[in-house]
């Protein structure tokens, strides 16, 4: 791996920050960072919170920064990151870099999330912070490992709302409750879904690394997944909670086998759906006979949750 890059500084509307960071990756960047302010003084253990009861997550700024890096060998595609990062409405500035140690370096970046639901917290936290807990909080340790999913995107987020809502607002019974997450990455929603009290969770995943890193997760939070690697089709019974945070074009494909994996009176949660998407995707699952219950809205995301008939 190179050990002197060019830093590339973007910064622009925040509501268009991951296809700005998809610009960067797609360029060659290994990876991206989000500058945040807490950054700048020092510390990261403040929580990204989300506590309201509207459908839409506040944005704390109405811009935001992020950084990506090149090898030297690819100065070629500066031009077309500008010209690209232009047409969302985003600048760049770039500048030389050493190259530092990236196993800390994207660490120090992951902070603890938080949502909450009434008196009490979900916090999602990487092993390597501590967070004080707090009355009412319940906390989930994360080691991504190679995996996605930190809880930190808006997506998983939303899903992990949706589930606390369900169960604690009673629409579905934990304790004969089963929950199946479809595209589980590193097992978040399972894991917080058997923290609040479910009897079973299911993970699926085609990505093995997942699925071992999802595992570990689950270890660690002393909780019990069954995981597989299977399709829709192999996997066996039916669920009072099916959750899919992948993406809509994989959701609409998928929709009758999700839709098959529904209990009576039980619920859906369809996320990774951009906001220009919700309607469609919406309506692919409603054709089907699901009744809407609820849309999330944070950004440019938008999570759905559907029931179907209690007959």
């Amino acid at each position: 791996m190179a050990t002197e890059w060019i830093e590339i500084n973007a910064k622009g509307p925040r509501n268009r920050k991951d296809e700005a960071s998809l610009i960067l990756i797609d360029a060659g960047s290994p990876g991206v960072l989000e500058e945040d302010e807490s950054s700048k003084v020092g510390t990261l253990l403040s929580y990204s919170t989300w506590d309201k009861e509207t459908e839409e997550e506040p944005e704390t700024s109405k811009t935001a920064s992020i950084k990506g890096y090149l090898a030297p060998d690819k100065t070629e595609m500066i031009s077309r990151i500008g010209k690209d990062l232009k047409k969302i409405g985003w600048q760049i500035a770039t500048s030389h870099f050493q190259d530092q140690d990236w196993s800390v370096k994207w660490k120090a970046h992951i902070k603890p999330i938080k949502v909450k639901h009434g008196n009490s917290s979900i916090v999602v936290k990487p092993t390597w912070r501590e967070v004080e807990k707090k009355k009412g909080d319940i906390i989930i340790e994360i080691d991504p490992g190679m995996a996605f999913g930190t809880g930190g995107h808006a997506t998983t987020k939303m899903c992990v709302k949706a589930i606390f809502a369900l169960i604690k607002d009673k629409k579905v019974r934990a304790s004969k409750a089963n929950i199946l997450d479809v595209g589980t990455g590193t097992g978040i929603l399972a894991i917080a879904a058997m923290k609040l009290g479910v009897s079973e969770a299911v993970g699926t995943d085609i990505d093995k690394v997942a699925l071992t890193v999802a595992r570990k997760n689950a270890r660690l939070n002393k909780t019990e997944i069954r995981l597989s690697s299977s399709s829709l089709d192999k996997i066996k019974g039916g669920y009072s909670i099916v959750a899919a945070n992948i993406l809509a074009g994989e959701l609409k494909r998928l929709s009758p086998a999700l839709y098959s994996k529904i209990t009576p009176g039980g619920y859906i949660i369809l996320s990774g759906i951009l906001k220009t998407e919700k309607d469609s995707v919406k309506e692919t699952f409603t054709a089907l006979g699901l009744k809407h219950s609820k849309t999330y809205l944070s950004g440019e995301w938008a999570a759905i949750v559907l029931q179907a008939s209690s007959k």
